[in-house]
């Protein structure tokens, strides 16, 4: 039978670490090294260890700050959030997301305990968005789609690429090769795109990689 893919919502950090530990057979990774502005393999050379892998993009996502619709309290920037009053959703550590809004804050001169100690932090990125969505916080950083999901406002922030991240040896395991065969046909990349989602590259080899 064609059998069936069970996705499990985690960091990319903690999605390659389970890689590592061969608990997952491939993992979705969005980091981007924040000294050279690479995409993922510097970050996945140092958790893998070796071992050869396999990077095939999924997508090209825009990622940014995310308001309450109209956006009232005309949050322009992770800079706004340096005013008194606003509330700030945090991701977990070694999230993308997480990433992202500490660097924009570094950019902005803003302390990095904005992020580390907000009140609120959520496990991933449809519930930054609802929590902004139920009047809970004020802004979270995560992407376009998970603001679409609850008809809120989006500031482009950065435009990331999506990879799938596995060991070079499980493209040769059927299950695998069908996953990659859909993820390339043009019915899923419709699908991604009406999310919100650049998927031009969606299916394509970027990299072999092995410290």
């Amino acid at each position: 039978g064609a059998g069936r893919f069970r996705w499990l919502s985690r960091s990319s950090t903690a999605a390659v670490e389970a890689l590592a530990r061969k608990q997952t057979h491939l993992a979705g990774v969005h980091l981007v090294d924040p000294e050279t502005g690479e995409a993922d393999l510097r970050n996945v050379r140092v958790l893998e260890r070796g071992r050869p892998i396999a990077l095939i993009t999924l997508a090209h996502w825009e990622v940014g700050l995310v308001t309450a619709a109209k956006n009232p309290r005309r949050i322009r920037s992770v800079a706004d959030f340096g005013r008194r009053g606003l509330r700030l959703v945090a991701r977990e550590s070694g999230s993308g997301a997480q990433r992202v809004l500490e660097s924009e804050l570094r950019r902005a001169g803003l302390p990095l305990s904005l992020a580390r100690s907000a009140p609120m932090r959520a496990s991933g990125q449809l519930e930054a968005a609802c929590a902004v969505a139920i009047g809970a916080a004020d802004g979270c950083i995560a992407s376009r789609d998970a603001a679409i999901a609850f008809g809120l406002d989006f500031v482009p922030v950065s435009h990331e690429r999506y990879d799938l991240v596995l060991p070079v040896s499980a493209l040769e395991d059927a299950r695998v090769q069908r996953l990659l065969d859909e993820v390339s046909s043009s019915p899923f990349r419709r699908e991604l795109e009406s999310l919100g989602y650049d998927a031009r590259a969606s299916g394509e080899r970027v990299s072999d990689a092995s410290v």
